[in-house]
């Protein structure tokens, strides 16, 4: 009965307990990409479609990170006389091959990100914030456009 008494106690303290949790760390970044545009249908105004983006993402300040990565996303996105919106789910790799994996959903104009996963140095790694699009480039032809964009957020990597 004792040792009952004793697992019981110890179960009790360890369903208490709170794990480490990895500190919160500000970011605020950059990044430009050109999209690869395929209509997918349209019925009057309305247009669904899917972009292919490829760019670049970097820190903005005294930061380390992001530095240089380079992201490819695809995009579903719904145009109409009242805007755009899209989903995406992107990877972002750095010169050393490691990777974030995130998703985005928004307008053109803004946008909330989550960072879901990452390998190597980034394992472990979330966080989230909200962007904006900083520029919209006029398009190489139909199905070629360019934008920028800049953001802030947190970030964590529990080990």
């Amino acid at each position: 009965m004792e040792l009952r008494a004793v697992l019981s106690a110890s179960l009790a303290g360890l369903a208490w307990s709170s794990p480490t949790w990895a500190q919160e760390i500000p970011i605020e970044m950059k990044g430009c990409y050109s999209a690869e545009t395929t209509i997918i249908d349209r019925a009057g105004d309305v247009i669904i479609g899917m972009n292919v983006v490829r760019g670049v993402t970097d820190h903005v300040g005294p930061a380390s990170f992001p530095d240089k990565t380079m992201h490819d996303c695809r995009v579903i996105f719904t145009a109409s006389k009242a805007g755009v919106e899209f989903s995406n789910r992107c990877n972002f790799v750095d010169a050393q091959g490691d990777k974030i994996l995130s998703v985005a959903t928004g307008t053109r104009d803004a946008f909330q990100w989550k960072w879901i996963a990452g390998t190597g140095k980034f394992e472990g790694i979330t966080g989230s914030g909200s962007a904006k699009t900083d520029a919209i480039y006029p398009r190489a032809n139909p199905a070629i456009s360019g934008a920028c964009w800049s953001g802030k957020g947190t970030y964590s990597i529990k080990k």
